[in-house]
């Protein structure tokens, strides 16, 4: 069996059940599809453990479809996932769709080309893998009552730029309609679910900050600490926040 197959079979068996992910095309396109997909793959003795895939969506990077296998959640595979999708995110040029080549000025050599230029975001409800996201760096965006909703409700998707919002927005109602059809049951879902997803956002400027917790403290003393599984607005101000940050986040948020 090919390592592509492997990854395959493993990812779809994993798509029909968890709900929260993306429906399974099927092992024939995993397979086909799967090499051509920004992915994070994570190896248990050489099988596969963990996995997420990463999405230019308009004018940000998204963090999605990340699963661990169900025998090993616990042991750290999501705070591995994160910080691996962090490294790829602040070096990997073609994530961002920038031009590979171009001039180049021997005499500044000393001044890089700006790799990261799209924010990295990733939506969630599992306690578990919020708490790996705020280890990760990420911020956990706050609700708030804004004008693209009309000021009735609070929300944090909200808080992105109006046209990642209708993209994003696109996205999942082509999934939604491919779920009408082939499985319903994720829609009633979502619907039931869908207060319960929080943004999580890093921004270019903190792109070379190392993630503030490299560690997986918290799974190994027993899992993820019990404030955090009861209410999960909490862990925004669990991690000492750098110098500048709130300021950089709002700016970001506000379009400014």
């Amino acid at each position: 069996m090919s390592n592509d197959q492997e990854v395959a079979e493993w990812l779809d068996n994993l798509l029909r059940k968890e709900l929260d992910l993306r429906q399974s095309r099927g092992i024939k396109k995993e397979i086909e599809l799967g090499p051509k997909t920004p992915r994070i793959i994570i190896l248990n003795q050489g099988e596969v453990a963990g996995y997420a895939e990463m999405r230019r969506i308009s004018t940000i990077i998204e963090l999605a479809t990340v699963v661990v296998d169900p025998k090993l959640r616990g042991k750290g595979y999501s705070h591995q996932i994160v910080h691996q999708a962090w490294e790829r995110w602040r070096q990997d040029p073609v994530l961002h769709g920038t031009t590979l080549g171009g001039d180049v000025d021997l005499t500044r050599s000393h001044q890089l080309p700006k790799t990261v230029s799209r924010p990295l975001i990733s939506f969630t409800r599992d306690p578990a893998m919020a708490a790996a996201l705020v280890g990760g760096g990420f911020t956990m965006m706050p609700r708030k009552r804004r004008i693209s909703r009309l000021w009735l409700w609070k929300s944090d998707f909200a808080a992105l730029p109006i046209m990642v919002q209708a993209s994003i927005s696109f996205d999942r109602l082509l999934r939604g309609i491919r779920f009408l059809f082939t499985s319903p049951s994720r829609i009633a879902h979502y619907l039931r679910h869908s207060r319960d997803y929080r943004l999580f956002v890093r921004i270019p400027e903190t792109a070379e900050r190392p993630p503030p917790r490299m560690h997986m403290r918290s799974e190994r003393e027993g899992g993820v600490p019990s404030d955090l599984m009861n209410q999960m607005e909490a862990i925004a101000f669990t991690m000492e926040e750098e110098p500048g940050i709130s300021s950089e986040i709002k700016a970001w948020d506000e379009g400014e």
